[in-house]
Parts: structure tokens; sequence; C-alpha cells
């Protein structure tokens, strides 16, 4: 075998050659392709932002109004024009809207973070989403196709392999002369790539050549004019598409496999993670305070444990600072690559505002059909556009038939102080009106109703819609009607009362300014209607009242004013031209209540005693008229009775004085300025001392000790002698426990004064003053009452005697004789005691009239088994006389002298009888 022999230095260059050539070309292919790569990988990310950035600013206004049609037509250019495989848009739960290009019931691929070339791989498959103003509409998924990289690429690597096979033969052929061209030219190819690789895509080569490195520099350079367009292209896409981008408001969330949460992000309008973060994770669904029942978390975790798409879950769950969120949640199982289930991920939608709004119509619903009152809403011609059914109740009206008929149907506008237009005016003008109105029911039937109208405007703050909310006051009307009676109007006869009177005083005195007529201001007060009342009973008294009333209303004229003050007192307001009328308005009424009445089948004659004042005359208040009046009343009524008397002002004065008078006496009671003295009684046959009367005494700080003339007729007609009775008798009670104490048990009499008498409790509180001191016997404790306190009113005056009898306490008839004396009223009095009046014991022994008094009354007392004493007993003679006329027991200045309560024990024990007295032959 022969020897290979070496390669001679033509075949080592021409090897060597090509070796080197084959070296650089591999090494530039491969650095081509890399930058290629580099290169196309930008450009296809250039492109895919760009078509998000257009993609979203072109159809995300149509998918916010759901117009699909117009969206369809962008996809389709947009496919047609930028090298887009296909189109699918979802809304934001998922569900497929549009596609072309793609199966619309195939799921989406995910999308692809780097260009695959090689293999299948022919498309770059990317996701965008679809955003207006922070809020997402949707997703658009999309396929930009990279088939033309990829044979672009296989080309480019098929024409290197070409331009280096021929390379090689051209080398062996060409030798060096060829390696030395072909190295130049493949310098200047180095040198292109090389830019390209950093960027520079718009470089070219100048290789005028017919070859295939010729060829190759086309190609190179229509690679990098390609490559250029493209990331011109994906440039003006990226800023198109950056400047529409936003983010989604849902939030993101991942599961385990034991269906833990391991992964939250929230939306721009979601709650932020670091709120949930520290309870959330970790935990599952079922083990969050949610408002969803067991039953309901049952059937979903059936659906996960099944590993099953959910959609639309909502639910609210409890935070831990106490706040509950609505959420609506999708989800989808998640499967690794052997297929086996590794958890879920889906979205979260916070939906709070909305359930609360839900809620808040439902409550709004709720409150309109079930309110109690009528709601009507109008439009702003106030039209109906709505009521519920309390309104249809009202207005007796159909919901059919009231729908468009105009407001004025249900509420006339021709009424004052109705809904009328300047009430709409208002309620345009300031949004509001409240007030009463009339609504119809039918045809013709009026109700008042309270009516409260509202205006509601739209966003532009014109007037969209009226609401109407009114109640039938039927009922409260007729109840104020009531009120209205019984706050101006007697109940029993149905004359104006005090409230009435006083408004009509008012209306009166201006009047009489105005036209300078007189106003007669009368006070009116029956006489002799008590014993009526007392004898017949109330009913009587009513029903007489009523009479009386009707009587005055028939005999003032229309326009004139009759109003019942109380009890049996009246009043009249009467307008006159002159004095001379307005006499002849009070005798006609004198004369109508003179007249005869039969009430229970008993003929009953009453009259009446009126104190009148006159308007401007009299120029004070109303209150003050009615005062004057009522003082001239009571002077008319002292006059006699059935007449009347007109206000003098120097009464009035002297009235003022008296008040001023019984102020200063109310102000001793409270300084304890009064005091009690004792004057002795005695047996005058005897010389023993039988009891003693308590005589008050008022200790003056500057003018002494005052006798009781001085202050009791102030006190004897007023409420303040009662006060000042009680603390006589507690007094005197007071001393006789304090004598019993001393050894000393006689009898003390107290005066009682009329009024004191015929108080209410009056017996109740003589009660409790004899358990207050119960050392005194009731059978000491006198009480002597006037005659004219008795006739007042016999029977009541009756009714206290024998209750205070029943305690043990007597009675004596004080200053008997002096007063309208009756044998039928002194049978039926039960007093034990008869007191002969001193002014008829002071001159008995020179006036022969006095002495017949003395003797009859002295008889008298013996007929009816009475007791009697004589007052004023001044000298021997006096008791002689008495002595003589059968009247044993005396008391008077002729045995002694009213004294302290601290004298009388020491007197007692000093006092002897006149001998004159004791040995008279009785």
């Amino acid at each position: 075998m022969k020897p290979i022999r070496p390669p001679s230095m033509r075949w080592k260059l021409v090897i060597a050659t090509v070796l080197i050539e084959l070296g650089m070309f591999a090494i530039l292919a491969w650095n081509g392709l890399r930058l290629i790569d580099e290169t196309l990988q930008k450009q296809v990310e250039l492109h895919q932002q760009e078509m998000a950035i257009l993609l979203n600013a072109a159809i995300a206004p149509d998918l916010a109004t759901q117009d699909y049609a117009p969206i369809a037509d962008t996809l389709n250019q947009s496919r047609q024009r930028n090298g887009i495989h296909y189109f699918l848009l979802t809304d934001t739960r998922g569900k497929a809207l549009l596609a072309d290009g793609w199966n619309i019931d195939t799921p989406p691929p995910p999308s692809d973070a780097q260009i695959q070339i090689g293999g299948d791989a022919n498309l770059f498959h990317s996701r965008i989403p679809i955003v207006i103003s922070g809020q997402v509409y949707g997703q658009l998924y999309f396929g930009i196709s990279i088939k033309h990289i990829a044979e672009a690429r296989q080309h480019l690597i098929r024409q290197t392999l070409l331009i280096a096979l021929i390379e090689v033969v051209l080398s062996i052929v060409l030798l060096s002369a060829l390696a030395i061209w072909l190295t130049r030219h493949l310098s200047r190819l180095r040198q292109a790539s090389e830019a390209v690789g950093k960027g520079n895509y718009g470089i070219e080569l100048n290789i005028e050549s017919g070859d295939e490195i010729g060829q190759l520099a086309k190609t190179f350079n229509r690679m990098t004019r390609q490559i250029s367009q493209q990331l011109r292209a994906l440039r003006d896409s990226e800023s198109r598409f950056r400047s529409l981008l936003t983010l989604s408001t849902d939030a993101y969330w991942e599961q385990d496999s034991q269906f833990r949460f391991t992964e939250r992000r929230s939306g721009r309008q979601g709650l932020e993670p670091a709120k949930v973060a520290s309870w959330l994770f970790g935990k599952t669904r079922w083990e969050l305070e949610t408002t969803l029942t067991p039953e309901q978390w049952a059937r979903h975790r059936a659906t996960l444990e099944a590993h099953e798409v959910f959609r639309g879950l909502e639910y609210g769950v409890r935070f831990p600072d106490g706040s509950l969120h609505y959420f609506l949640t999708h989800g989808e199982p998640i499967f690794d690559a052997d297929g086996k289930f590794a958890g879920y991920r889906g979205t979260a939608s916070d939906i709070t505002q909305r359930k609360l709004s839900e809620a808040s119509l439902h409550l709004s619903a709720s409150v309109f059909a079930e309110a109690h009152e009528g709601i009507i809403i109008t439009d702003p011609a106030r039209n109906i556009i709505d009521l519920n059914p309390m309104a249809c109740e009202l207005t007796g009206q159909g919901r059919s038939e009231a729908l468009g008929s105009n407001l004025g149907r249900y509420f006339p506008h021709d009424e004052p102080g109705a809904l009328n237009q300047a009430a709409l005016d208002k309620l345009a003008d300031k949004g509001h009106w409240r007030g009463e109105a009339s609504g119809l029911r039918g045809p013709d039937q009026r109700f008042p109703i309270l009516l409260t109208a509202s205006a509601v405007k739209d966003q532009n703050g014109e007037i969209s819609n009226y609401i109407f909310m009114f109640s039938d006051i039927t009922a409260y009307k007729e109840q104020q009607a009531k009120l209205e009676a019984l706050a101006h109007y007697d109940a029993l006869t149905r004359l104006p009362n005090r409230v009435l009177l006083a408004d009509r005083m008012t209306q009166g005195i201006h009047q009489a300014r105005r036209s300078g007529n007189l106003l007669a201001v009368a006070y009116l007060d029956l006489d002799g209607f008590k014993p009526v009342n007392d004898t017949l009973g109330h009913d009587a008294g009513d029903q007489l009242l009523v009479e009386v009333a009707e009587r005055l209303r028939n005999a003032v004229r229309r326009g004139d004013t009759v109003a019942r003050m109380g009890g049996d007192e009246f009043a009249l307001l009467l307008r006159a031209d002159d004095f001379g009328e307005c006499e002849a308005a009070l005798l006609r009424v004198l004369d109508t209540l003179a007249n005869e009445y039969t009430i229970k089948q008993q003929s009953i004659f009453i009259s009446a005693s009126i104190g009148v004042t006159l308007f401007p005359n009299d120029t004070a208040d109303p209150d003050m008229l009615l005062r004057h009046a009522d003082q001239a009343m009571y002077v008319a009524k002292q006059a006699g009775r059935n007449r009347y008397h007109f206000f003098d002002a120097e009464l009035d004065s002297e009235l003022r004085s008296k008040q001023t008078q019984l102020a200063r006496i109310e102000t001793a009671m409270a300084a304890n300025e009064f005091t009690l003295f004792y004057q002795p009684k005695v047996d005058m046959s005897s010389g023993k001392v039988t009891g003693a009367e308590a005589l008050i005494r008022w200790q003056h700080p500057e003018r002494g000790l005052l006798p009781p003339a001085e202050f009791l007729h102030l006190v004897e007609n007023c409420d303040l002698v009662i006060p000042l009775g009680e603390w006589v008798i507690a007094s005197a009670l007071s001393e006789m426990t304090n004598w019993r104490g001393q050894g000393i048990d006689i009898p003390v009499s107290v005066n009682v004064a009329a009024r004191q008498l015929q108080a209410p409790g009056f017996v109740a509180h003589l009660r409790q003053l004899l358990t207050r001191y119960p050392t005194v016997p009731p059978q000491h404790l006198q009480l002597e009452i006037v005659e004219t306190a008795a006739l007042d009113d016999i029977q009541h005056v009756i009714s206290v005697i024998n209750e205070c009898l029943q305690l043990g306490i007597s009675f004596a008839l004080d200053d008997f004789g002096t007063g309208y004396s009756s044998l039928t009223y002194f049978k039926r009095l039960p007093a034990q005691t008869l007191k002969i009046d001193r002014s008829f014991i002071r001159d008995m022994l020179s006036d022969p009239e006095d002495m017949a008094i003395v003797e009859g009354v002295i008889g008298l007392a013996h007929a009816f088994q009475r007791e009697v004493i004589a007052e004023g007993v001044e000298s021997v003679e006096h008791g002689l006389r008495l002595l003589q006329l059968g009247c044993r027991y005396g008391q008077g200045y002729g045995i002694a002298r009213p004294m302290p309560a601290v004298e009388l024990p020491n007197w007692i024990g000093c006092y002897r009888a006149d001998a004159a007295w004791t040995n008279l032959d009785h």
C-alpha cells in the first residue's frame, strides 16, 4: 500500500483557507442568528405592546356599551393588517364574547413570555385587559404569527449553508485570491451583523456582486429592512397601547389543593392585601365568618371537591374590624403537568355597595308599598307616574285609572291654603312644600289632608319628578274642633269660657276705641243659687244654670257676649252708644233672670247681682276690667241683691288698701305676732268658773297690742280666715294641755268664722288636732258660730255640726238675736248653748226693749232646753237682773277682762263671786 502523500501546499492553503473561512463563517452565522433571534424577540414584544394599546383604544368604548359589531370589524381589519392569527374577546367573568380565527368554545391558551422558534410553534400568544377609566370590561386574547420570521430564519440558514458550500468550492478553485476576496466581503458582513446586534437595523451592505456573497448581502439587507419595519411597527403599537393601559378592579386569588388561600392580589378599587393578609392566608373559605348558610357552604364545598368551575358565588364576609363586605367570586381548578389537582384560582369583585344599594332599594320599595300615608310620584308636568296602595285607598281610585292622570284630579287648586299655583311655584323654587289641603275622593267628595310635597332634581339641576305624601286628617280636624270647643266654651252651658272671653274683650276694646262707643264689662252672680243646688241636688243646679245661660243669650243683643266664669258666676260684654242704653240692657237681664223657673216640677225664684265697669271710662286692661266688675258685683250683693252696681274708683282704692292690710296680716301669721287672751265664764249663782273664751290679739311690733276689732273684719270674708282660725283652735288646745298639767280642767270656747266652718276638710282638721292633743277631752272644746253663718247654708252647717258632735265637740250660737233669727232654723240647729249679744245686755237696765229681748231669748232657750249665757256683764246689777230672769252664766268686764293664758290659773284661784249674786234667793 502506497503511503498517502501529504497534501500540497496549495491544498494545505486551500484547506487552511477553507477551514479558516468555514470557521469564520460559522462564527459569523452563529452570531448573526443570535442577534437576529434577540431582535425578533424584541420586535415581537414591541409589536405585542403596540397592538395592546391600539386594540384597547379601538374596542373599549364599544365593549363598555356592549356594541359588538364594530368590535368584530375592528378585530378583523387588525388581523389582516398586523399579522394577527386570531382574536378572542371575553367579559370580566371569562365568558367568550367574540372570536376571529379561533374556536369560540376553546379556552384561550396561556400568554407566552418568549418567542419559541422551531418545532410547531408558529404563534406568539398574548392577553390584554380592556379598560376604561380604571374599570375592566373584558380580556382580549390574540396570537401574533411568527411563521414568516421562522421561515426567514430557516431561509437564512439555508442560504448561509449554501454560501458556505459555494465558498468552499470557490476557495478550492480560486485559492488564496478568492479567499482574500471572500474574506473581505465576509468581514463587511460581520461588521454589519455586529451593528445589527447593537441595534443598528438601518445598516446596509453595498456589495455589487451577483455571487452568493452578493446574494447574502442582499438577503442581509432585506432582513435588516424587514426587522426595522417590524420594530417600528412594534414601537408604534407600544406607544399607542401604553397610553390606554390600566389595571383591573377585580381581586385575584389562589388556593392550594386543601383549598387554603395562598395568594391574593387586589384590584385598583378593591381591598388592600394588608387588610386581609393577617387572617385570610392559610384559611379555607368556609372557615371565614360569612353570610352563607351551612347548606349553601356544603353545596359549594361539593363543587370544589369535584374540581369543577364555579361562577357567580355571592356571599358576605365579616372582617376582623367588624365590617361586612360582599363579594362576587369566580374560580376554576388548577392541575399540574401530570394532571394532578393543585388548587383553585379565580377573581373576586367587591359588591358591597351594590348589595347596600339593593337593600336600600328593597327597603324603599317596602316603605312605598306599606306606608300608611298616600304617596304619589309625578313627572315635571305633575302627571302621575306611580302611586302606592294607600294613595289608591285614600282617593278611591284604582291604580290603572290614576296612572297618567294629572295631580289636580286628586288635589283641587281652588281653595285658600290648598295646593294652589302659589304653593306649586314655591315647591318648584324651594324644592318642598308642606301644609293642609283638600283631597278628592271621587268626583266631589272632599276631605282634609296634610300634604308634604318635594321636588326631585336630576344631575343637571332640573326637576325630574315630584313626590307628594299625604294623609287623611278628618279625624284630627274633628278632634281639633272638639278641643277648640272644650278650650273656648263651657261644657255645661255652651257659653264662652274665660279664655274666649279674654279674646272677645280684647276685640271689644279695640272696636270701642275705633268707634268711640262704650263697652260695658259686667260680672254677674246668681242670688239664691246655692240653696237650690243643696236642696234639689246638683242635677237641678246644672239644669238651672243651663236655663239661666239661655235667658242671658236671649236678653242681650247679637254681637254681645255672655260667658260663664265658673259656678254661678257669669260675665257680659255689652256694646252701647251711651250710659242709658247700657242701663236698659242691665235691667233687661235682671228682669229676665228674676222670672219663675220650673226645675223638677218645682217653682223656683232667683235673682242676680251685677257689677259693671265701662270702657273707656275705665281704661284698665281686660284683667283689671273684670276685677273692677267683680268688686262692683260684691257691692251690689251687699246692697240687697237683685240689682246692679257700677264700679267706683274710690271703693277700689279702699279694696286695694284692704288687700295691703290682708298681706300684712298674712305676714304677721308667719312671724307669730298673734296671741290668745282668755275671758273667764262663771256661774254667777255659785261663783264657779265654768270655762273661758279664747279671744285673739295682735301683738303688732309698731302699734302694740291690737284687739280683734282692728283686723278681724278684714279676714272674715276671705280665705285667710281659715288658716288663722285653725291656728286659734290649735293654740287653745295647746294651752288647755298646759293647764291640765297644772290641775286646771275647764272648757274653752273658740269663735269659728262662717268661711272656716264651711271650708272642705274642716272636720278632718279638727280630728287631727284632737289627735295631736290627746289629753284634752273633746267635750271641753266648744265652737261658737254666729247666727248668720249658720243661715248661709243651713244644710251644710247642720251636717258639719253633727260630725263635730260625734267627736264630742259642742256648739254655741254667738251674738244670738242680732241676725235674721228664725225659730225653724233655731230648732234645726243642734247647738247646745245660746249667747246673748252684749249689745242687749249693756242697755237692758235702762232700755225696756233690750230687757224684753233678753227676757225673750232666755225664755226661748229654756223652752228648747238649751243653755244660755250672757255676754257683756259689766256690773253687779247686770248680774243680779240676769239671775232674776233665769240666766245663771255670764262673762264680761264685770267679772274679768280678757287675760293672757299664763294669768288665768292664778285668777281662777283668787276669784270670788259677788255676795249679791251668791246670796240671791233663786
